[in-house]
């Protein structure tokens, strides 16, 4: 799944040879073979542009030989239908993405900018939606919100707990359990018998108090359910928000090795929201950091360019000038834009150029990530005319 520590990977990694699929595919696992056709289709387009490219035979074979092994099992499972697949010399990665543009690309630098917007869109996710008297997992795609059916997870304290109301209530009456008839497995006990109450009076020093037990039957019923959702989501890398109220909450938290379990939960009791509000609460946790993020960084751009103080810029050759010389801090990008250029690599001078070798949008995500900035789609942000924009760390 695509998130900004691979992205940062893709952007920073170095050789002669970079290839970029990008190919649609089938989601699920089934045999499709539009799959098969999709995937020898773009192998045939990469073997052609690995054809014409000039590169020494060692980086060449490597790319080769890893488009060559690619086959059908790469490429099921995803939870979208595209796919983009990277390959370098030494590197393959399949990354499971949304993106609107297919096809095939060669250069020094993998091609990046088509995954920007997949990186604000709130990403397939997991819920699980628990109390003590009912717990369900949903799955969260694509505007659908699926109940899924988990082996081994608890659907209620009471499947686990030792506890029955008769028992509390004999616990108010200072009774707790003799393991005698008429106690905890029996009816209520009684105030009296033939030989004394049928029970043992419960007592400050010695006695047992069962809230304890309550407290470690809670604990449990939190590690079934993280052990059992986490089992489960082995292998999908969904992001989990937990939604319970929150003394549940921390427990599961405490418990959970889960290693996407979001920063954030929905800290309510369940019953107090409708199903369409656990689904906006618990994409809400997703989102509120990539938005205010975004914001943030957008604020720095724009009233840089409104004060015309050189700190920002919507020229895209000024923009690929100051990544490559690890001027820019935020960097907004239109997903999937393409701006042929060159670059000078002794002054990193930048021009546009429909012959030039490089792609400027893609050279600046790169030097951008590479220098420690941050990477943004525009989105709603700006015109429609600008390409990229950028705030600098200093004026040029």
């Amino acid at each position: 799944m695509l998130d900004q520590n691979l992205l940062r990977d893709l952007a920073g990694h170095d050789a002669s040879l970079c290839l970029s699929l990008y190919l649609e595919v089938a989601a699920g696992g089934g045999e499709h073979d539009h799959v098969r056709i999709a995937l020898k289709k773009a192998k045939s387009e990469a073997a052609a542009k690995l054809g014409a490219a000039s590169s020494d035979d060692a980086a060449f074979a490597s790319v080769r030989d890893r488009l060559d092994a690619l086959d059908y099992e790469d490429l099921v499972g995803g939870h979208d239908r595209r796919v983009a697949i990277f390959i370098a010399p030494g590197m393959t990665e399949v990354v499971d993405a949304r993106f609107d543009e297919l096809g095939v690309h060669l250069g020094t630098r993998f091609r990046l900018s088509p995954l920007l917007g997949d990186l604000e869109r709130i990403p397939d996710h997991a819920v699980l939606v628990a109390s003590q008297e009912e717990a369900h997992l949903y799955t969260a795609s694509a505007g659908t919100f699926a109940r899924q059916k988990v082996e081994d997870m608890p659907a209620s304290l009471s499947e686990i707990s030792r506890f029955t109301d008769q028992q509390e209530k004999g616990n108010i009456h200072g009774r707790e359990d003799s393991g005698l008839p008429g106690t905890y497995r029996g009816a209520q006990a009684t105030s009296g018998g033939a030989s004394g109450p049928e029970g043992v009076p419960h007592h400050s020093m010695g006695g047992h108090d069962w809230r304890e037990d309550k407290e470690e039957d809670l604990r449990q019923y939190a590690n079934l359910l993280v052990n059992a959702v986490g089992h489960h989501l082995s292998g999908t890398n969904l992001p989990l928000v937990i939604v319970a109220d929150e003394r549940l909450n921390g427990m599961i938290r405490e418990n959970c090795e889960y290693p996407f379990l979001a920063p954030e939960g929905v800290l309510v009791h369940p019953r107090e929201l409708e199903e369409d509000g656990i689904r906006e609460r618990a994409a809400r946790c997703l989102r509120g950091d990539i938005d205010a993020a975004r914001a943030e960084a957008w604020d720095k751009v724009a009233m840089s360019l409104g004060r015309d103080d050189h700190e920002a810029s919507t020229d895209p050759s000024d923009v690929a000038t100051a990544a490559a010389a690890g001027r820019v801090a935020h960097l907004f990008v239109r997903a999937g834009a393409s701006v042929p250029g060159r670059i000078d690599e002794t002054t990193f001078a930048a021009e546009q150029d429909e012959s030039g070798p490089e792609d400027l949008v893609d050279r600046a995500i790169s030097d951008t990530m590479r220098n420690g900035g941050a990477v943004f789609s525009l989105g709603d942000y700006g015109g429609e005319d600008i390409v990229t924009a950028a705030a600098y760390r200093y004026p040029a």
